[in-house]
């Protein structure tokens, strides 16, 4: 089922995602299913006494930046492993 709604996005925002993604609504939803795994993790690690803070995801994406990059072939591997996690089946790029 799905319901229609309407939202307002800056310009530039909205050039973005006109030009790149094509199907909006599609794009929205996943930024949106991500956000909401992203929350339901931190829920369920917050249950079992671990909080994380934006500081820690800010600290852990430099650490991440810092690393040498990886290759095509093994971010292939890595997304292939991810998919066993995602309830929908796509893995997030």
């Amino acid at each position: 089922m799905t319901r229609r709604i309407t939202i307002s996005l800056p310009d530039d925002v909205a050039t973005y995602v006109e030009r790149t993604q094509g199907n909006t609504s599609g794009f929205i939803a996943g930024i949106l299913r991500r956000k909401m795994r992203a929350d339901s993790l931190r829920a369920g690690w917050a249950e079992r006494g671990y909080l994380v803070t934006e500081e820690d995801v800010e600290r852990t994406r430099e650490r991440l930046a810092a690393l040498p990059p990886i290759s095509d072939e093994q971010h292939a591997r890595n997304l292939e492993w991810l998919r066993q996690f995602d309830d929908d089946g796509a893995a997030a790029a």
